[in-house]
């Protein structure tokens, strides 16, 4: 017991240091459900050069949060109407898809804008397309929350104009919310303390980001692509699961240990390594065969399956196409790619909006968590 105390009053030393370090950090908001006698109200608070500014509002339904520091736009928030398991197949005329953004907010809107989906003012741009994010939004960069603010207003912007942002969970959205805090960027741990909470209690169900990463799914079908994270064995097939099931497998689950997991057969697959937010057998070895893969995308149903969480340095073709990488090592904050479709013709978008054919990879991809 000597010993826990110990370290637990290192750790606090520790992230009182780093909160003194990073005084001058702007983040925020973070906004939280709160009852009230009219009903579900909001406490929102920012951090701003170490300070931090508190708001209430009686009402969150449309409330309007204006920029105080942190994310720089206003933020309407919508009234708590998630409704999960969502439609898992949609069509679209043209879609573009990102991976892996780790906290890299620069580049993130940078290469969006480069190539039209969102205008100089962070606006939607890209009308009735769609937009996928495989997962990974969390981790590693100092600008987290921004990333996911712009994708929340965006997620709304989309619906509004016929189109659609599909958000999907990463194995870092999962590990945050499991309060596994291995990649997260210091700077978040001292966020979180100094606002009285745990990182991962910025996004539990009482927060608005954390209640619309909630309704969001692990796999979505877009035309006749599938996206997820990481990608599927061909064990997925024995499950017999179709993809709203799996996607409610990680809704029902969301948070728990790791050793609650393990207890579940289905569980233990779905969050191991050959399931969707961990498998690299499509890269790394032993690399799936291809008859073993076209017995998935037949199971599917799919033309292709289109995966983040393995870095390579952009958009690739694997497979004669029938696996398509879209983690172009954002995570560095230099580079970056998206997976464009428009009338079934794949290209790959570069950040300075440069639109280029896919090319087979050939080489050795990495293998960062």
């Amino acid at each position: 017991m000597n010993n826990q105390n110990t370290l637990m009053r290192l750790l606090s030393s520790l992230l009182f240091a780093i909160a003194a370090g990073i005084a001058h950090a702007d983040d925020g908001p973070h906004a939280r459900y709160v009852g009230n006698a009219t009903g579900q109200g909001l406490d929102v608070k920012w951090l701003c050069e170490g300070k931090v500014i508190r708001k209430e509002y009686p009402l969150a339904a449309n409330a309007k949060l204006e920029p105080v520091c942190g994310f720089s736009q206003s933020i309407t928030v919508r009234e708590d109407n998630a409704v999960f398991p969502a439609p898992v197949k949609f069509q679209a005329k043209k879609l573009a898809a990102i991976s892996d953004i780790h906290g890299q907010y620069g580049s993130m809107k940078k290469l969006l804008q480069a190539h039209g989906i969102i205008d100089q003012n962070l606006a939607w741009s890209f009308g009735d397309g769609h937009l996928v994010i495989t997962g990974d939004v969390f981790d590693r960069g100092e600008h987290v929350t921004e990333a996911l603010w712009l994708l929340y207003a965006l997620d709304a912007q989309a619906k509004a104009a016929g189109g659609a942002v599909h958000m999907l969970l990463g194995n870092h959205e999962a590990m945050v919310m499991a309060n596994d805090l291995r990649y997260v960027n210091p700077q978040y741990l001292a966020v979180a303390q100094t606002l009285g909470l745990t990182y991962p209690e910025i996004f539990d169900n009482q927060s608005v980001l954390g209640r619309w990463l909630r309704s969001k799914p692990v796999i979505v079908q877009v035309n006749d692509s599938l996206f997820m994270h990481a990608g599927l064995h061909p064990d997925y097939v024995s499950l017999k699961m179709s993809v709203s099931e799996v996607n409610e497998h990680f809704r029902r689950s969301l948070g728990l240990a790791k050793s609650e997991i393990k207890q579940d057969d289905t569980l233990a697959f779905l969050y191991g390594k050959l399931g969707p937010i961990w498998y690299r057998g499509y890269f790394n070895a032993p690399l799936l065969e291809a008859s073993e893969l076209d017995k998935v995308l037949e199971q599917l149903q799919v033309s292709r399956i289109v995966v983040g969480h393995t870095t390579m340095s952009g958009v690739f073709s694997h497979y004669r196409g029938k696996v398509i990488s879209i983690d172009g090592d954002m995570q560095r904050g230099k580079v970056g790619e998206v997976l464009l479709i428009e009338n079934g013709n794949l290209s790959r978008g570069t950040l300075n909006g440069e639109r280029l054919p896919i090319p087979e990879f050939s080489g050795r991809a990495s293998a960062f968590e």
